[in-house]
């Protein structure tokens, strides 16, 4: 019965070789030689070569080979480029036989031949190949590989007088005792260094090999070299050895990073069979003793290990029973392992009879497939990108762009970039203010004086007119109140009945003071202030809250009646700028200049009058007579709130307001972090000069040349020439002005003006379906560069979608 055993040495151990009867073994270092025996108990140390004042670096190897014909003969390769021959069974301490010093460097690797006990090959740095007769003194063939240096060489066990070498450059070659001047076959196994080689026992044509790539490779050698089984490592591979009586099991050792030592089946080669973890240091050697059970190995941490394969672990034992994975249209695919499921009770098909080799166990595994049926993320983009509208390619207003816009992401099933769109038309869609002349739209203006008169007007009974009352209804505390632009010519008073006179005495324009004449009327500068005074009086009110109009509440009759008396008091004065101007034309020129006011309340106290002026009733109508109306400028503190501001209005301390410039610069940097390109541009294309110049111009190129790149990809030619059309970047529009044309033979781009090609020398502007040259017009496609005659190509395109030529190209053809 096998058990697992160690012995410890003096120093690191390079490499191990057993006998033909594989129950001694040989371990060799820098500062190691011996020769030990096995037992059931353990290892059992019979000689150290090792021994003596004449010690030198040819017992200092780095590998090692028993003769497996003669006993007494063991190889050494030493660090200083000698290959030594052993005599073990001789009594005296010195065992050293003969010393080949042929090789000019260091040597990697000598091997016996499996039948002929005199024939000894090995492999150096120095790049060549030394066959030794052990009954000469010199080598008797060189061979030369035109490598580096070749790391490992092996005798086929199968054929007598061929071997196989690999070498630093990657490649494996095979060579013939009988020719040296050439090798018989030599092929690329590996992107780098090739460290380790072993033909199959069994197989006569499998060849191992093992290289820095991390893999483990067997090829097939028979007529032409074909790579039959990879296996992929964690690390380098530095040795590797078939397993007795198993066809498919092969050890592996890293050499570098890994101390594990890898049974693997070549055809599982991403989960090893069995694996030894006893080693604390790179594992330097394998052997099997003779059994597909035991295998010996030892290491740099100095220990020499017999392993059982009983004792191994098995990391398919610990693998997850469980796998999901998904493909590019979103469908779900798992895998499970059905381990209550009950056997079949009724007859099935016999099935494959199980090999001696297969290890592992038979499982029952259940594999569900859920399809996708929602629309994949390419093809939302693509559906988004076809719909979409952008500001210049329908002449459509910015609403209905936002409104069309929102549909088709929400169609799309991307509820938040709809939102997005309807958001931005409620920031940009109404900034032209497209407001009826009755509009309650407000925005809040900024803080002006405010004139009060020393003496007030006589209070008449005059009627209000409906075009004085026009933007200053009151709707649930939004006020909206027309101003008069400042050098606006004065209009002229309206008479006691409250309608304009044609009779009435004109002004005169000869008194520059402003004091009425001797007919009763005023000059036409003291017509402006009062018209300026009773306009600011009634801003005043609206602003503070306590102007409304009758006619959108119900009051009591005392209320009722202080309104009233307000009203007549405040709406003394109607302007008009030319008494001819029809109501119409009225509205649109005081709707042209108006400003919007929204006080912060609907009901707010007014202001405290200093100066209070004595009762109405003490007043008659001819106090006004020859009397000269000033105007006093008052600051009115504003208490409106900058909360309130609307676009294109300022607030009281000069401070711009909140205009949703900003928020809509937040949402496209927002989407640009997240990915979403698409959106970011859509919204810079549809939106242009409104937040263009608070965008950095470097990272809207970066996203830009990214979004033509997906509809590059996409194969959506137009959509991408139009976003460069419109993406206002001049290195973008450079960029893609020109498109190079490809050779449709070999598909390189043409490099001349012509169509003539460098590469493949053919004329590539023939016509797909005619087979004549183009002279004029040539209509090609950028998918597969094949194209014709305009009107050939739009015949064919009619009736068919796939390329003329039979290559399986859908072209696009609008």
């Amino acid at each position: 019965m096998m058990q697992h055993m160690t012995l410890m040495q003096e120093g690191p151990i390079n490499t191990l070789a057993l006998n033909r009867d594989c129950n001694k073994v040989v371990v060799t270092g820098r500062n190691v030689f011996k020769v030990c025996e096995i037992k059931d108990t353990g290892f059992v140390e019979r000689d150290n070569i090792r021994t003596g004042k004449n010690s030198n670096l040819n017992f200092s190897c780095n590998d090692a080979s028993w003769n497996p014909v003669d006993e007494q003969w063991l190889a050494t390769a030493a660090t200083n480029g000698a290959v030594v021959l052993w005599n073990i069974q001789k009594s005296i301490k010195l065992k050293q036989e003969t010393v080949y010093n042929d090789h000019k460097r260091t040597v990697n690797k000598v091997t016996f031949h499996g039948s002929e006990h005199n024939m000894l090959l090995s492999g150096s740095q120095d790049g060549t190949m030394k066959y030794f007769d052990i009954r000469m003194k010199a080598a008797v063939m060189t061979f030369v590989s035109n490598a580096e240096s070749v790391r490992d060489v092996q005798f086929n066990p199968h054929q007598c007088f061929s071997f196989a070498a690999v070498s630093e450059n990657g490649t494996v070659q095979l060579w013939d005792l009988r020719r040296q001047d050439r090798c018989e076959k030599q092929f690329t196994a590996h992107s780098g260094p090739v460290f380790a080689c072993d033909w199959h026992p069994e197989n006569k044509t499998w060849l191992a090999t093992a290289g820095r790539d991390r893999a483990v490779k067997v090829w097939d050698l028979g007529y032409r070299p074909v790579l039959e089984h990879t296996v992929t490592t964690m690390a380098s591979v530095g040795r590797i050895k078939w397993r007795p009586q198993r066809m498919y099991h092969i050890a592996s050792c890293a050499l570098v990073i890994d101390s594990v030592i890898h049974v693997w089946d070549v055809r599982r080669p991403y989960i090893p069979h069995a694996s030894f973890n006893d080693h604390k240091d790179i594992t330097t050697g394998i052997a099997w003793r003779g059994s597909p059970d035991v295998l010996l190995s030892t290491s740099k941490d100095s220990y020499l290990i017999q392993h059982v394969i009983a004792d191994a672990e098995r990391p398919m034992e610990k693998a997850n029973p469980i796998c999901v994975t998904y493909n590019s249209k979103g469908s779900l695919t798992s895998a499970s392992v059905d381990r209550n499921s009950k056997k079949n009770k009724h007859p099935t098909l016999p099935r494959k009879p199980k090999l001696e080799s297969e290890d592992y166990p038979a499982v029952r595994c259940s594999i569900y497939v859920f399809e996708n049926v929602k629309p994949t993320p390419a093809q939302v983009f693509r559906d988004c990108a076809q719909n979409y509208w952008l500001q210049t390619t329908t002449g459509k207003s910015l609403s209905e762009i936002c409104d069309h816009n929102a549909v088709v992401a929400a169609n799309a099933g991307r509820l938040q970039v709809a939102t997005i769109w309807r958001v931005v038309k409620l920031l940009f869609g109404f900034s032209g203010l497209e407001f009826a002349p009755t509009s309650a739209v407000a925005s809040v203006g900024s803080s002006r004086p405010v004139p009060v008169n020393k003496e007030e007007s006589e209070p008449g009974d005059s009627s209000k007119d409906a075009s004085s009352r026009a933007g200053t209804r009151h709707q649930s505390g939004n006020v909206a109140f027309p101003t008069q632009q400042t050098g606006q010519q004065s209009e002229p008073l309206v008479n006691g009945s409250g309608s304009n006179n044609s009779n009435s005495a004109p002004t005169s324009n000869s008194n520059e003071r402003g004091v009425s004449d001797t007919s009763g009327g005023v000059s036409e500068e003291a017509e402006s202030e009062v018209e300026d005074i009773d306009s600011q009086i009634m801003l005043s009110h609206i602003a503070s809250g306590s102007h409304f109009n009758t006619s959108d509440f119900f009051f009591g009759d005392a209320e009722a009646d202080v309104l009233n008396d307000f009203g007549d008091t405040s709406d003394s004065v109607q302007g008009s700028k030319n008494s001819g101007e029809t109501d119409q034309q009225q509205q649109q020129q005081q709707s042209s200049q108006m400003d919007w006011i929204l006080p912060c309340e609907a009901f707010q106290l007014r202001h405290e009058i200093k100066d209070r002026s004595p009762p109405p009733e003490h007043f008659t109508s001819h106090c006004f007579a020859g009397t000269r109306i000033e105007a006093q400028m008052v600051e009115v503190e504003d208490t409106t709130s900058a909360l309130l501001c609307l676009p294109g209005s300022s607030s009281s301390l000069g401070t711009t307001c909140w205009s949703g410039v900003s928020n809509a610069v937040e949402m496209v940097y927002h989407m640009a972090e997240e990915g979403d390109v698409q959106t970011a541009v859509t919204l810079i294309l549809v939106l242009g000069d409104r937040i263009r110049h608070l965008l950095n111009e470097a990272a809207v190129e970066h996203w830009i040349l990214a979004y033509i790149d997906c509809l590059s990809r996409c194969r959506l030619w137009n959509t991408a020439a139009l976003v460069v059309k419109l993406s206002q970047c001049e290195s973008v529009q450079l960029r893609f002005d020109v498109y190079p044309t490809h050779c449709n033979l070999c598909s390189r781009a043409l490099q001349r003006r012509g169509w003539l090609c460098d590469s493949c020398k053919t004329i590539t502007n023939t016509c797909s379906l005619c087979h004549l040259v183009v002279r004029g017009l040539y209509v090609w496609c950028r998918g597969c560069s094949h194209g014709g005659h305009l009107l050939h190509i739009r015949e064919w395109f009619a009736r068919n979608t796939d390329c003329p030529t039979g290559c399986g190209h859908v072209c696009e053809f609008d």
